[in-house]
């Protein structure tokens, strides 16, 4: 009985041996974490503070407590201090805002990037649609090659009225141009057919040919009476003894072209960029230059009688 009770008395002390241990354990714990937390606050007081500003107060409220009267110098380095503080606090803030600010830029140029990238798709989209109406013109083609132009005027007329312009990435791959390239591949088409010059102006007296990108193409010798080919891209291109009385070539890029020994009587050259042409012994009378770019053009032995804009 008395070897039972000397037992049990042993577990007790070991337990009250293991439970004063915790509690031991529970309090420096807790002594660490109040430890931490007031270097935690002593360090944010004098990240916030400064030391300049921390001994500022020291020293202000030292006196303050135990003389009678706070010294200016003491006041003004207090006053400093705040003012320091106050500057470096806010520019610390311009700092954060800059950081906070620089990832809305990039993302907000991201945006702007993929917006740009999704609109070049919508065009692309848009130009494959409108490509498929080149089906139509091989039909118009073998038509014209199978049975000659007769027949083929009014389907030429109404096809041109389709075959609108849309925006497609030029041959280098970046830059968006404008144009109907199937308009392009139809005029390209009959200039090089057995049409005669009286059914050539036929189809130019009432088709639309704007918008066609004719980039070095050679029309010397070409029939192109009555054409509209506004708005057009014709830079580089040669219309040596071509004729173009009564076109309509307004808004037109006529860069660099070389036009000699030709007919343009009565045609609009209207707002066209004719920088550096070359246009000699050309027939010109009552042709409209009105605000075109003539920069650099060579009208010698032309006759530029009854035009308008040229002076």
């Amino acid at each position: 009985m008395e070897g039972n009770f000397q037992e049990e008395l042993e577990k007790l002390k070991k337990e009250n041996e293991a439970l004063r241990n915790e509690m031991n354990k529970a309090s420096d714990k807790k002594k660490r974490k109040q430890e931490r937390t007031k270097k935690t606050l002593t360090w944010t007081w004098s990240m916030f503070a400064g030391a300049s500003l921390k001994n500022s107060f020291n020293q202000w409220f030292t006196e303050f407590h135990t003389q009678e009267r706070v010294s200016p110098n003491t006041s003004a380095s207090l006053l400093t201090s705040l003012v320091k503080r106050f500057v470096r606090v806010r520019l610390l803030s311009v700092i954060l805002l800059l950081f906070s600010i620089f990832p809305s830029l990039v993302s907000l140029y991201i945006l702007i990037k993929q917006n740009e990238l999704i609109k070049t798709q919508n065009l692309l989209v848009e130009g494959s649609r409108r490509s498929s109406y080149s089906y139509q013109l091989a039909n118009l083609f073998n038509l014209i090659d199978n049975k000659g132009f007769k027949g083929s005027k009014e389907r030429i007329v109404s096809l041109c009225s389709v075959l609108k312009p849309y925006s497609y990435l030029d041959s280098n791959g970046q830059t968006t141009v404008f144009y109907s390239p199937e308009r392009t591949q139809l005029l390209l088409y009959l200039l090089e057919s057995n049409m005669k010059n009286e059914e050539l102006e036929g189809i130019f007296d009432n088709a639309d040919f704007s918008y066609c990108d004719l980039r070095n193409v050679d029309f010397s010798d070409k029939h192109l009476v009555g054409i509209n080919l506004s708005h057009s891209n014709l830079e580089n291109c040669e219309f040596n003894l071509a004729r173009l009385n009564y076109a309509d070539l307004s808004y037109t890029n006529l860069k660099n072209i070389q036009f000699s020994n030709g007919f343009a009587n009565n045609t609009s050259f209207n707002n066209a960029n004719l920088e550096n042409a070359r246009i000699t012994k050309t027939k010109l009378s009552g042709a409209d230059f009105t605000d075109a770019d003539t920069d650099g053009t060579n009208f010698s032995l032309s006759d530029i009688s009854k035009t308008k804009g040229l002076q």
